[in-house]
């Protein structure tokens, strides 16, 4: 059994019930952020185990390890605490790893989902089993590196006739180290190069995918309104893979699959936006088979020509509140750089819709910062600048503390146009200059 499904919060057309199924948060008088642990004392050392890279670190009680397969492109494949692996390896849609979406290329139903996007480069490998070589590796005595060109998960997207393997046009460069101070947690810092020439719509990209083994149901969160004050954490257990999907709001972003006994896996990743989503697919196969639960954080980006992203993620092996005091420390040490993309929507017009004379365009758009600009364009040529701050309240119901004010228009005059198909983009750019085209909508203009 495979199970990779595109992520929940695929960010165009989807109606979410935020909040759904979470228990325990309360942010009445939290109590003071706990003091950051002592530093720890550890030795660090690396080797390699067959095909996989392994660095351990060791202190007087505890083996910690982190393992990448270069025979999947170096994703990660272990996430240890004395013996105990939390990742899920069962095939090469799992693992601790980055994959990639187009917010303009969908394809059938694969893998009991829908609405999974087309392009779809996938670090570890495709839906068939095939790896993804690693290009380049390195090994120091306190580091690991990879480079490696993800498969297009599904070969055929472009080419039904295609059986692969099929390279995607993404660079992955991954470097791990351990983090300073913390002998259970590990810094992932990756380097992404887009090699096409074409671009790539808004789409919720996983930065990271995180499959953790069947054992670890328990998802625990922070989702109160007082981030980095101590408040009291929710716990929940997402849906079976197919139900309905929700998002989370995780204001201290982070989260963690763990066992009743607390114990299992967190990941922070600094630049996402305030929110998490996920799913479970328990199957017979015990506690390292084909059952897993899955989650990723809210990461957006366009994915354009010459794009090049870097950015970093913290796995921390182990229970969730000593890995939840590590990362408050580290919440003062790393800056969280403006990294993602805006998203948002067009509601008017619909694609395929026939248009003519001064036809309203409208929307909505979200930022994690702000945004400064909503540009207007057909058939790639900026028409105008649209209005941004329209009130959309239905759009803070399903994002969270989102702002309401996120509403854009603009009045198009048609018959500056040839009658006929033309496209019609929406540009969203923020404050820090990060750009979003969002999905193509196509009309035809008819005077």
């Amino acid at each position: 059994m495979r199970v990779r499904a595109a992520p929940f919060f695929v960010i165009l057309g989807l109606s979410l019930a935020a909040g759904v199924g979470c228990s325990g948060s309360s942010d009445t008088n939290p109590p003071p952020p706990a003091p950051p642990p002592p530093p720890e004392n550890f030795t660090t050392s690396t080797f390699q185990e067959g095909s996989l890279l392994i660095l351990q670190n060791q202190t007087s009680t505890d083996t910690i390890r982190i393992g990448l397969d270069t025979a999947w492109g170096g994703s990660v494949v272990e996430v240890s605490l004395n013996g105990t692996n939390y990742v899920n390896r069962y095939d090469p849609g799992r693992e601790v790893q980055p994959a990639f979406y187009d917010g303009n290329a969908l394809y059938r139903e694969c893998c009991s989902s829908t609405g999974i996007w087309g392009w779809n480069p996938v670090l570890a490998g495709d839906r068939n089993g095939h790896g993804t070589p690693t290009l380049a590796q390195a090994m120091t005595s306190g580091s690991l590196y990879t480079r490696a060109q993800p498969l297009q998960w599904n070969p055929g997207y472009a080419d039904e006739t295609q059986p692969g393997p099929v390279a995607g046009d993404m660079l992955v460069e991954q470097t791990v180290t351990p983090v300073s101070g913390h002998s259970h947690a590990f810094q992932l810092h990756y380097k992404f190069t887009h090699l096409g020439s074409d671009s790539h719509a808004t789409a919720g990209q996983e930065f990271p995918a995180v499959y953790v083994n069947d054992d670890y149901s328990r998802f625990v969160y922070y989702g109160g309104t007082a981030p980095w004050t101590n408040g009291v954490v929710n716990v929940t257990q997402f849906q079976r893979l197919g139900d309905p999907g929700f998002l989370l709001y995780a204001p201290e972003r982070w989260g963690a699959h763990v066992n009743p006994q607390n114990m299992g896996l967190t990941v922070y990743v600094p630049s996402q936006y305030p929110y998490v989503s996920g799913f479970d697919a328990p199957v017979p196969g015990g506690p390292t088979g084909a059952g897993t639960n899955y989650f990723a954080p809210f990461f957006i980006l366009t994915i354009k020509p010459n794009f090049v992203f870097e950015g970093d993620i913290i796995v921390i092996a182990g229970d969730y509140m000593s890995a939840r005091q590590a990362i408050y420390d580290l919440h003062q040490r790393l800056r969280a750089t403006d990294l993602c993309s805006p998203f948002g929507a067009v509601d008017t017009p619909s694609a395929g819709s026939t248009i003519g004379g001064v036809k309203l365009v409208a929307g909505w758009a979200l930022d994690n910062v702000s945004v400064a600009s909503v540009e207007v364009l057909i058939d790639g040529v900026v028409a105008g600048v649209a209005t941004y701050g329209d009130s959309r309240p239905d759009v803070a119901n399903d994002y969270p503390n989102a702002p309401v004010d996120v509403g854009f228009s603009f009045s198009l005059d048609t018959t500056r146009y040839s009658n006929g198909s033309h496209v019609l983009n929406v540009r969203v750019t923020d404050t820090s200059g990060n750009a979003a085209m969002l999905s193509d909508v196509g009309v035809v203009v008819s005077n």
